[in-house]
Parts: structure tokens; sequence; C-alpha cells
């Protein structure tokens, strides 16, 4: 193909945009790896961040400040992003008509001038967790709120199918592969891991109670910024390992036998089920023990893919003392659950899904 052939080579008919608040950062999970496979499977997104950061990324991540230019010098024609607060903020919709106010939502990003001008179609994926997400003292009506404003809605999250009809349902998407499968064997102690960054609504005292009530057999590995919270153990058989990327944290679920979620509610945030760390766990073989604190059955079975516990840190720790001593019976929960992530949590199937409803992508 000649250069003059190149230049006039006829735009896609529709261009997609994500906009993101820190991009491109891996430990950020899901949203990171999703957008891997969106570049991979449409490489002529565009990616903006209003905060960009440094990690790897194959694609040139643009600085918020530049999307309205590329709007019209690029063609863009469909916007998509992750939480409900930044796509309120995008949309100028921070804001109920009783004067009630989206949390952590900001009207200086908003694109809608530049939107109602082009015609540009929004697409968001409603989820919980962060600063960001749906938290418990959002009301319902900034859920209509979004729905009214958007072409389409993703969630994993039963209230946002029940509130908005239209929803699209679709798990978090992880990348399966980075984490290979592999049964666990238990030829020495239980080893657990915790992953999770430091907000109180991750249970870590909660963990660490039930962790100091198990007889030797179990050792712990905590990841995550806790060094403040160390003091809180006096079971002596544990590893602090501070904060991983995706590379390390494979090695370590790799030697892993159980992965405990103690996430809760608090007034400011919650967690979705599972979180993005459990996922990538169980992906690669590892018995998740969970609260599952927004009591979700949508997909993940309770007793066949993983094990449900309340959030008491005697129950918990008769839970690891169970799985000690059943151990191939949990390793079947193990290696069914590790079967069920990999089938329907996986980021190329779900990207190629969400594509196909933002862009018509066959």
């Amino acid at each position: 193909m000649t250069l003059e052939q190149a230049e006039v080579r006829p735009r896609p008919a529709r261009r997609l945009a994500v906009i993101d608040t820190l991009f491109p950062w891996k430990i950020s999970g899901f949203r990171y790896w999703e957008n891997m496979h969106i570049f991979g499977q449409r490489p002529d997104t565009l990616f903006f961040a209003i905060h960009p950061h440094h990690d790897h990324f194959p694609a040139e991540v643009f600085h918020f400040s530049k999307f309205k230019e590329m709007v019209v010098t690029e063609g863009i024609t469909d916007v998509y992003c992750v939480f409900i607060n930044l796509a309120l903020s995008l949309l100028d919709r921070c804001c109920l008509p009783d004067g009630t106010w989206m949390p952590g939502s900001s009207p200086e990003l908003s694109i809608r001038p530049i939107m109602e001008e082009y015609g540009l179609r929004f697409h968001t994926t409603l989820y919980p967790g962060g600063g960001l997400g749906l938290e418990p003292r959002i009301q319902t009506e900034f859920l209509r709120l979004a729905a009214d404003n958007c072409t389409t809605v993703f969630t994993n999250f039963e209230e946002v199918l029940r509130t908005i009809p239209s929803s699209q349902y679709h798990p978090v998407a992880i990348q399966t592969g980075l984490y290979a499968y592999a049964p666990r064997l238990l030829p020495g102690p239980v080893q657990i891991t915790f992953c999770a960054f430091n907000f109180p609504r991750k249970g870590f005292p909660l963990l660490i109670k039930a962790f100091n009530m198990l007889p030797e057999g179990f050792h712990l590995h905590i990841v995550g910024d806790w060094q403040d919270h160390l003091h809180l153990i006096t079971n002596p058989r544990y590893t602090f390992h501070g904060l991983l990327g995706p590379e390390s944290l494979r090695s370590l679920y790799a030697d892993t036998h159980v992965f405990v979620n103690c996430s809760a509610y608090d007034q400011y945030a919650m967690d979705g089920f599972p979180t993005t760390a459990a996922v990538d766990a169980m992906s690669s073989g590892c018995l998740l023990v969970t609260t599952n604190p927004t009591n979700d059955r949508l997909v993940l079975r309770q007793g066949i893919d993983y094990i449900e516990t309340e959030p008491n840190e005697e129950r918990l720790a008769d839970i690891l003392l169970w799985v000690k001593e059943h151990w191939e019976e949990a390793a079947e929960i193990a290696a069914h659950g590790a079967a069920t992530i990999r089938e329907r949590f996986d980021a190329e199937k779900i990207v190629r899904s969400k594509l196909q409803h933002m862009l018509g992508d066959r």
C-alpha cells in the first residue's frame, strides 16, 4: 500500500475512545486487562487518562485535555468508561433535581457539549469498588440518570440489573492467560493468601483474628500496603510481601491453596464479587473462601465454586481448619471454581461481547 492510498483509506464507521482516571496502571486490575483486549480487537481505539500513569501499554495514552480536539481530528464516535462517578462526571449529570450530589463526581470533567455537537454515543460499566464505583450511599436515582444518558450500560451487579432493565450483564474481565491453572497438592502447610489495598472494607482485622486462632499447619501470605497493621498478628507463621505486580502474584498464587477475601460493606465503598484479585487467584487453582458481601449469586455457586463464610473470625477459622482436614473435597471445589472462572470471566470473550454491543463488531 502506498502512502497516498493509506491517506485516503476510509475510517471505520465507528471509532471508540476509552477514558480512564489513572491509566495505564497494571495493579488497577480488570480495567488494565480489559483495555489491553480492546486495543487488541480494535487497534484504532484511542485511550485517554485524566492522570496518565507509566506502566507499559501497547498504544499511546493521551492526556484527557486532548479529548475534545481529537474528537474532531480522529473521528471519535463512541466513548467508554468504567465506574458511575466518572460516567456522570463526563456526562455532566452529577446532581439530582433535589440537589443531591453524586459522591466523588467532578463536573469539571464534562464532555457533554462536544458529545451533543458531534452526536457521540456513551457507554459505561457500572461496577462496585474503589472511590469511583457503586457504593451503599448512592441512590438508585443516579443509576437511572446514568441509564437515561448512556447508549449502553454494562454491569456485574444485581442492583444495576434490577434498576436498569436494558443493562447488559458481563463479569469482571481478567487476563486468564496470565495465570496457568494447576491442581494443588497438600504435602505441607496450607498456604493462604490475602491480597488487597489497605481499606477498612477489606476486613484485614477479621482475617488476622481468625489466623491467630489457627494451630501449626497454616502459613499466611499478605499482599498489599498493610505494613502498619502487622502488629495485630500474634501467629508467627506469615510472610508480608507488600505490593506486588501481576507477574509476582502469578508466582505466589501458584503456591497458594486458599485465597481469603473478607470484604464488607462500609458507608463509602463496597467490593464487587468476586474481586479481581480473587478471580485471578481462582483461575490459577486457588480455593476462594469469601464473605461475599454483596450476596452475589449470578455466576459462582457456594459450595461448588467457592466456600462462603460469615464475617466472623471463629467461623472463618473453622472453615480453614475444615479445608485442611478435608483437602480432597476442598480441592474439588477449587478445581470447579477455576473452570468456571476461566470460562465465564475471560477478558477476550467479554471484550468481544462488549465491542459488539457498543460498535456492532462481529
